[in-house]
């Protein structure tokens, strides 16, 4: 077949048209990455759009590859911040060879009170009230006030890394080793199911090991114990590097309501030099992220509610949710609703340590 221009054209055409298509009803349009949206430092008209790539309603690919300020002048009422892409007639280069011609991928920036019929990206969303209004970031992005920057609408269609989470199961002190790494499998279950992130657990960790790779480190108290040296400093290095603890003693086969491992571990924190403050605290994520609560939840034990401490990484807990989580408590099998709640607080604790664990350096 004889490849004139036009014949070149028309291939080309059907190749990017397929392209889009597959883009378009794989991923729908959105923001595939970056495109932050941010007021002036100090605030005025302008915003400042962050460099990042979207995909527009026909599939088409629109890159900004370097910050950009767009000013909305006067413009009042309820805006829409949008992106768009388009492609240039063919113009020549001027470091090319004369005659030769080229079409180049455009965007643009704009602000309107209507939403066009044309393909587009949302970017953000301000309620501007006044013309000399002054456009800032919001204070609560939850709930953006007037001439705040509202990010709440724009669509998301990039792949996001997936948040990984490795959990390593201790025991201390000499006894019959609990199953409570068997709980802590039923809440990473849930994590994973629910989409909070993929996690692994990892059973009988020896603590003289390299803890460096663990998001959540989780001791069980067995008996009292007395910590050799090499695993003492294996974990105190490993709070100090931002690594998240959450110790619990198993109450199951005990009479009260103490672990005898409970006295060796609070010597253990007094050796580090380490003071934990009593839980709950004020607005502390571990009550409403992924889950929302008031407290933590009952434990394994029946009657009040559990004793926490926290402070430096380190979780003590008197609840011994890692029987709970097995289905167990003090007064027999737990009801349906019980374990569930537990469950829901173990998935807090370890998006708890993920969310330290990302401020590891």
């Amino acid at each position: 077949m004889s490849v004139t221009a036009d014949v070149w054209a028309e291939e080309q055409d059907y190749h990017r048209q397929r392209h889009q298509l597959h883009a378009r009803l794989s991923h729908g349009a959105g923001v595939l990455t970056g495109l932050g949206v941010v007021a002036s430092d100090p605030p005025d008209s302008a915003v400042y759009i962050l460099p990042g790539i979207a995909m527009d309603g026909d599939g088409q690919i629109i890159v900004l590859s370097k910050p950009r300020a767009y000013n909305i002048g006067t413009t009042q009422g309820y805006l829409y911040l949008l992106l768009t892409g388009g492609q240039s007639a063919p113009r020549g280069d001027s470091d090319q060879p004369e005659g030769l011609r080229y079409v180049h991928d455009e965007f643009g920036i704009q602000a309107t009170p209507i939403l066009p019929s044309t393909p587009y990206v949302e970017l953000a969303r301000i309620d501007r009230r006044g013309r000399d209004s002054v456009i800032a970031n919001a204070e609560d992005v939850e709930h953006p006030a007037q001439n705040q920057i509202d990010l709440r609408f724009r669509t998301e269609v990039g792949a996001a890394p997936a948040k990984v989470a490795r959990i390593a199961v201790s025991y201390l002190g000499d006894g019959p080793t609990p199953a409570h790494a068997h709980g802590m499998d039923y809440v990473v279950r849930l994590l994973r199911r629910d989409g909070t992130c993929r996690a692994w657990v990892d059973d009988d960790v020896p603590l003289g090991s390299d803890l460096d790779g663990y998001t959540l480190v989780y001791l069980v108290g067995q008996a009292a114990f007395q910590m050799q040296r090499e695993e003492m400093n294996a974990i105190y290095a490993y709070v100090q590097d931002g690594g998240t603890i959450f110790y619990e003693g198993c109450r199951k086969g005990t009479s009260g309501s103490d672990s005898p491992a409970d006295a060796s571990f609070a010597d253990l924190l007094g050796s580090f030099g380490l003071q934990l403050e009593a839980f709950p605290l004020a607005d502390h994520d571990l009550l409403s992220e992924p889950y929302l609560f008031t407290a933590p939840p009952d434990g394994f034990e029946t009657g009040g509610s559990p004793e926490m401490q926290i402070g430096g990484g380190i979780i003590t807990s008197k609840g011994d949710y890692g029987c709970l989580w097995q289905g167990e408590r003090r007064s027999g099998p737990a009801a349906r609703h019980e374990i569930r709640t537990a469950l829901e607080w173990g998935c807090n604790l370890v998006a708890w340590a993920l969310s330290r664990s990302a401020a590891r350096p």
